[in-house]
């Protein structure tokens, strides 16, 4: 094999490997980004599919992170390397987010029902529901 010949071939492999996963990495939306994110760190529960995708249609119409490039990409690189919450703060804040907006904390975190989407906090205009109330967990229980 001549050294022109087997340069060619490399250069056409390393083209290949660089060029698949960055078509997956740009046909990745940052919806579908978030909608991962969250299905990846709340796998242990039952996670109402379309409610999460709403969610995020609702969440990305009130923040920052439309108009953000730099955090759309941390988004989607986070996605694709399955980073955990405890690792970034931007997914911590993501799944606070939407658990908030569901109905875990008035099901007294039960694991083992569905997780419904209630609707969009706004954490400065309505009061805290403070999930770990006497309300929910009356001292007898606890």
């Amino acid at each position: 094999m001549k050294r022109r010949h087997f340069m060619r071939l490399s250069g056409l492999g390393v083209t290949g490997l660089v060029t698949i996963p960055s078509l997956g990495y740009i046909s990745t939306t940052i919806y579908d980004a978030a909608v991962g994110l969250i299905l990846n760190e709340l796998d242990y529960l039952h996670l109402d599919k379309p409610g999460v995708e709403q969610f995020v249609q609702d969440y990305y119409k009130t923040h920052f992170i439309q108009e953000s490039l730099q955090i759309q990409l941390r988004m989607k690189t986070y996605y694709h390397l399955s980073v955990k919450s405890a690792d970034s703060y931007l997914v911590k804040e993501l799944v606070y987010d939407y658990l908030a907006a569901t109905d875990f904390f008035i099901n007294k975190m039960d694991e083992s029902k569905p997780v419904k989407y209630l609707g969009i906090v706004n954490r400065f205009s309505q009061p805290c529901s403070h999930p770990f109330s006497f309300l929910y967990y009356p001292p007898e229980v606890v």
